[in-house]
């Protein structure tokens, strides 16, 4: 067996090049400013003001309109300051929760129109 460590070498390090990976499941939220279009992203923030089923999330440098209508129609009770993490879509100026996570980790599922 005729075997060229530095043509094993070449040949791994170019299979490393061309394969992207992701490294674990840590995700890490959007700026509010940086969103991409009708993508489902995360976005972390403070809960600044409440309205009917919509509330508003700044995250420190922007803030922004989140549509965030419970299942069941529930309220999703959320409070002024609360520090919260939303999994949703930007589209046209809108954030659509899909869901939110409270800072104890409870989550509230969002339902889509």
């Amino acid at each position: 067996m005729n075997f060229n460590l530095t043509h094993s070498i070449v040949l791994t390090a170019l299979f490393a090049l061309f394969n992207p990976f992701e490294v674990g499941a840590q995700k890490v939220a959007n700026q509010i400013g940086n969103l991409p279009n009708a993508r489902v992203t995360t976005i972390s923030g403070q809960v600044t003001k409440l309205l009917d089923d919509e509330f508003i999330l700044n995250d420190g440098q922007r803030q922004i309109i989140v549509e965030a209508e419970s299942q069941l129609a529930q309220p999703i009770n959320l409070s002024v300051g609360e520090q919260v993490t939303v999994v949703g879509n930007y589209d046209d100026n809108e954030f659509n929760a899909h869901s939110i996570t409270r800072a104890n980790g409870e989550t509230i599922q969002i339902h889509d129109d």
